[in-house]
């Protein structure tokens, strides 16, 4: 990891040089995380709905990702409420479907969530149920 921060030169202000190497590393960290937001975004925007699976079946065999997710799952990916992911579903707003009518329970399909922001996060949880069983 030293050696991609030692690689990362971005533009530093005045301020930012009279900071501890420690804070320096910090900063970079940060600022790679925004490029790399970035460019996750873009790329995935130029994936063809093939090239969407091809990429949720590596990380559903890495990661232990299911092919449906829970209300609370999907709720924690979208930073909305349960109560919303369930009225979404009834909309149609997301692929899924009620496992017992009028029960509130849902399947939703995981492959439609790789582009939200707390996609990493939850494939950071299920790394940690793959490897803590």
């Amino acid at each position: 990891m030293p050696t991609i921060l030692d690689d990362y030169k971005p533009q530093i202000t005045e301020e930012q040089a009279m900071l501890s190497q420690k804070s320096i590393n910090f900063v970079k960290v940060l600022m790679l995380q925004e490029e790399l937001e970035r460019e996750r975004e873009r790329l995935y925007q130029e994936l063809s709905e093939i090239e969407k699976k091809e990429a949720f079946e590596v990380l559903s065999k890495q990661f232990n990702i299911p092919d449906f997710i829970t209300v609370r799952d999907v709720s924690e990916i979208l930073g909305i409420t349960p109560q919303m992911v369930r009225r979404h579903c009834s909309d149609g707003k997301l692929k899924s479907h009620q496992t017992l009518e009028g029960s509130g329970k849902w399947r939703i399909d995981t492959e439609q969530f790789m582009d939200k922001p707390n996609w990493d996060k939850f494939i950071e949880k299920r790394a940690k149920l793959k490897n803590n069983p």
